[in-house]
């Protein structure tokens, strides 16, 4: 008899059809419905799957099936919205069982398609006929001609042509270049040298050339010449290439293109086992130390690839330079620390984020808001409740803020009263971008500060008379005024502080101890934080604030800032809860952060903003001067576009789709979908002197202070191109077990494991299914017998000319000998002793097995109780009481078989003093009994002798013959009686 899927009963299948299972139809009457596909790449894969609702609970109904693809398990959520958020997991994934995965219905239907030890999620695979596939040295390739019709690439008119650049070191038009557009990116491909670049700028090819980022090795190989020729692509690179999912199947070869879905929390995982290459991305670690060695103080990087942190380091110096307070009071110039008193870098290092403040503060709030309709990006700046004023007529021309001044301001511009929120979210608004509040010399009469951050109605009016620099919606002009703005209409519309909404509404409840404002208040010490500007906002004595009117200088911090938002508008007229800045994390919870976005608004079993509210923010804004192909700005977000090259940062390696921010103090998070991956860089880049006044830090000659040679390098080590056919070398041994005797295949069956273990040839361990042959097993048999068991290998993984086999070795035990129930052999006697003296009783009974034995008590006969500690053939009453006379006794005998109890026996106990007769007299004690008074009677004279006694006492001897007769007599009725008792 052989196994039967008894890994997909072991799943909870409810039922087992081998056929193909027909989707549900969107939106069915009886609830939302979730389709997981699952395959091992095995004749018989089963994933274990469980599927649950956002809020945990379980599907009303569940089944399970088989298709042609794998395993099918279909869930149906009776209450559940159209459009809900389903998790589920795949328990028996190789790589990450029990990964929660979150999918979205659409219609009431969601239908995903995954693949043993990958956390992606996948539409319905895509066949690759046999004819277009080539199998080369153990991998899959397709060509390049095929890809438009598999996957919709696109290729220009022509599609191989001369390099228009130096590409790789080949001068411009020496080599051909095959281009293939995919989604927003491009690709060009060196078909002669097997080398590939993507989404290539200006920028990348003249910018840290040093370590080579730009440049890469392809798997292809070249059929035809000239333009004509035909580029054959590794499964593993098309991986690489266009973030496609491969598959080698029982039914052959399949792409599959990524579907959106949510990781429910980020977990730790090897780099290797979601595509990084670890000695490359160990690159990174090298370029890191190197430049803290060169003087940059501290960074840490965090990197999460499809739900999973790879990577969190951090290096150099929390705090490297510090002021000092002079004996008088005063503040003494940021010097550089002796070694001994530095803080190193770690990561529970808690960053200032400066204006990624605006992504994971203010724009997480305004889009839980816009989730709740709690807010219209259609309505004005000047309709909310306070802003009554933001208007043209109460507009002040002041400080460098005049028409012609230092501020370049040209002209009066008009329509404050039309910009929208959606304006300044685009940075249209035409806001002037900085205005200086805080410092008495540039801002003139919109001078402000204040330490009260619950104090708001000064920075708005502040804000409210603050002049237009250009007119609104004509000129894209990155701005902090409009985040300050957005942050100030959170709280009028919350009704709390900032800092307080976002604790409650996200960090609190993510989990983020490290994550708010103001973090010495919140109790985070100043050792754990890093340290920022040496010398207050003075850049090393080159800025004031100014002077007030009673001539003492406008207030401006002069120690080293550590703890304290580091920009002076948000320190200053905000008192460090900002809209634009203010912001303090680590990398770890950054990982978070940015996986909410990636996730769609939804974490770890809760929603903090809709799906399509956060695709609606990341969407290329079309405004002045740049087009949907061109922008790099979404609803605040910074983007990348098809040909989005203006933002810098993200040109090293990040997908055309991928958005983020970037901050002064020198952090930089990158959130890529097409990649499902997020990086987060965390620096100190003006923890350092000033060197060229009054912005330049010494920092500036450091490649890290550019901040992208961190995203290159992460990119540059994702290299998934391994070979896609192993081949077996060894199956592990399988622990021997025992059955019983009589045993039948089902019992020994149940025992035996599911799965193998099997080494390939390259060392590789793969957890393979196994179906054993128990057909002539005999569980009559005892001793060792060996078993087989065929092993169910992926398609993948191929066989040796002799195939491995699984063997286990059953040993039956010995048959056990007959067996009889216990029979009673001898019944316990009853006992008559004197009080004080000890009963003794024995019984006992014979049986296969040898029975126990135990023995019970009753007064009645009737209710019998087990005697402790009896449990041998011969019970001993120790000194038995009158109060036990009478009490009964038995012994109950028990083997496997069966029980049987004795005879009852009873015990008598007798006073002390004397024993008693059946009539209850006391007998004489030993005296004679009474005869009368006289001997008995003999016929009144003694026999006749024929003639005299003899002179010898004849009469005594006469009487001592009679009284001795009468002793005997009564001697004789005495040992009656006492026999009679005992009897």
């Amino acid at each position: 008899m052989k196994t039967l899927l008894r890994r997909i009963a072991a799943a909870g299948a409810a039922f087992l059809v081998i056929t193909l299972l027909a989707p549900v139809p969107a939106g069915a009457a009886d609830g939302v419905t979730l389709i997981v596909h699952y395959t091992d790449s095995t004749p018989r894969p089963s994933g274990e799957v469980a599927a649950q609702l956002l809020d945990g609970s379980a599907p009303s109904d569940s089944s399970a099936a088989v298709d042609a693809y794998g395993e099918v398990s279909s869930f149906t959520f009776a209450d559940a919205a159209d459009d809900a958020t389903l998790g589920f997991r795949v328990g028996a994934d190789s790589a990450f069982p029990g990964d929660l995965r979150y999918v979205q219905a659409e219609g009431g239907l969601a239908e995903v398609w995954v693949v043993d030890g990958d956390p992606r999620v996948y539409e319905e695979p895509i066949p690759v006929s046999p004819e277009l596939a080539t199998v080369r040295d153990d991998k899959v390739y397709v060509p390049h001609t095929a890809l438009r019709d598999l996957l919709g690439v696109f290729h220009p008119a022509n599609p191989i042509a001369a390099n228009g650049y130096v590409f790789d070191g080949h001068a411009t038009g020496s080599t051909p270049l095959l281009t293939i557009y995919y989604g927003r990116d491009y690709h060009e491909i060196a078909i002669d040298h097997d080398r590939v670049a993507s989404n290539t700028t200006t920028s990348m090819l003249n910018t840290h050339t040093g370590l080579q980022m730009v440049f890469r090795d392809i798997d292809g190989y070249k059929t035809g010449n000239g333009t004509s020729a035909v580029y054959h692509i590794s499964f593993g690179s098309l991986e690489r290439m266009l973030q496609v999912g491969t598959l080698v199947h029982p039914d052959g070869y399949f792409l599959l293109k990524p579907q959106d879905a949510g990781h429910a929390v980020v977990a730790e995982a090897d780099p290797a086992a979601v595509g990084f290459d670890p000695a490359v991305l160990g690159e990174l670690d090298v370029f890191a130390q190197q430049q803290v060695d060169a003087g940059y103080a501290a960074m840490a990087v965090s990197v999460v690839k499809d739900g999973k942190l790879v990577k969190n380091d951090a290096w150099g110096w929390a705090q490297k330079y510090s002021t000092s307070i002079a004996p008088d009071g005063s503040v003494t110039p940021a010097a550089l620390l002796p070694l001994d008193q530095r803080t190193p870098a770690t990561t529970d290092t808690v960053f200032d984020l400066a204006s990624n403040s605006k992504m994971y503060a203010t724009n997480y709030a305004i889009q839980r808001l816009v989730s709740e309709g709690e807010l219209d990006l259609d309505r004005t700046i000047q309709s909310f409740p306070g802003w009554e004023d933001f208007t043209d007529a109460n507009s002040e021309y002041t400080g460098k803020w005049t028409v012609g001044g230092a501020g370049g301001i040209p002209a009066v511009y008009t329509g404050k009263h039309t910009i929208t929120v959606r304006d300044i979210l685009n940075h249209v608004g035409g806001l002037i971008p900085d205005p200086e509040y805080p410092n008495r010399s540039a801002a003139g009469g919109l001078w402000y500060q204040t330490d009260d951050p619950d104090d708001r109605a000064g920075i708005i009016d502040a804000i409210s008379r603050s002049p237009l620099r250009y007119a609104p919606r004509t000129t894209f002009a990155y701005s902090d005024v409009d985040y300050m703005i957005l942050g100030l209409l959170v709280e009028q519309i919350t009704g709390s502080r900032l800092d307080v909404y976002l604790e409650e509404e996200f960090y609190g409840p993510l989990g983020l101890g490290d994550t708010g404002f103001r973090p010495l208040e919140a109790g985070i010490p100043a050792e754990r934080i890093a340290a920022t500007e040496l010398n207050g906002n003075t850049r090393d004595g080159n800025v004031s604030f100014g002077t007030l009117d009673d001539g003492e200088p406008v207030p401006i911090r002069e120690y080293t800032l550590r703890g304290e938002v580091h920009d002076e508008k948000a320190h200053y007229a905000m008192a460090g809860v900002a809209g634009h800045a203010g912001l303090f994390s680590t990398t770890a919870d950054m990982a978070t952060l940015t996986q909410l976005m990636l996730n769609g608004g939804v974490y770890d079993g809760r929603q903090y903003f809709s799906k399509e509210t956060a695709e609606q923010f990341v969407q290329p804004f079309v405004g002045p001067g740049n087009t949907a192909n061109t922008s790099s700005v979404g609803l605040g977000w910074r983007v990348h576009s098809f040909r989005g090259t203006q933002y810098y940062y993200f040109n090293w390696g990040a997908s055309r789709h991928s958005y983020g921010h970037q901050g002064w103090t020198g952090t930089l998070t990158v959130i890529d979908p097409v990649h499902r991956m997020t990086v987060t860089i965390l620096t100190t880049r003006i923890h350092a002197p000033v060197t060229n006044p009054p912005n330049g830090f010494a920092t500036a000659g450091l490649s890290a202070a550019d901040l992208v040679p961190f995203v290159g390098l992460v990119y540059k080590a994702l290299n998934p191109t391994g070979v896609d056919y192993l081949h077996e070398d060894a199956v592990a041994a399988v622990a021997p077990i025992e059955a019983e005797f009589g045993a039948v295949a089902a019992d020994v069956d149940a025992a035996l494991p599911a799965m193998v273990s099997v080494t390939d040839v390259d060392g590789g361990e793969h957890r393979v299914p196994v179906e054993w042959d128990l057909e002539d097993f005999d569980g009559s048999n005892s001793g060792e017998q060996t078993l087989r068991g065929a092993l169910l290998r992926p398609a993948w993984l191929l066989p040796g000319s002799e195939p491995l086999v699984a063997e286990v070795v059953v040993t039956v035990r010995e048959a056990p000998a007959e067996t009889t129930a216990p029979t009673i052999v001898a019944d316990p006697s009853d006992a008559t002793i004197k009080a004080g003296e000890d009963a003794v009783f024995t019984a006992s009974a014979s049986g296969s097995p040898t029975p126990s034995v135990r023995w019970q008590s009753s007064e009645n006969g009737e209710v019998w109780t087990d005697i402790d500690g009896a449990t041998s053939a011969t019970l001993t009453v120790t000194a038995a009481t009158a109060a036990q006379s009478g009490t009964q006794y038995r012994a109950v005998f028990t083997n496997a078989v069966g029980s049987i109890e004795s005879a009852a026996a009873t015990l008598t106990v007798i006073a002390a003093g004397g024993d008693t007769d059946a009539d209850g007299d006391t007998g004489s004690g030993g005296a004679l009994p009474d005869a009368g008074g006289a001997l008995p009677d003999a016929g009144g004279a003694l026999p006749d002798t024929g003639g005299t006694l003899p002179d010898t006492g004849g009469a005594a001897a006469i009487g001592l013959i009679g009284a001795s007769m009468l002793l005997m007599l009564g001697g004789a009725v005495l040992l009656m009686r006492r026999r009679a008792r005992v009897g």
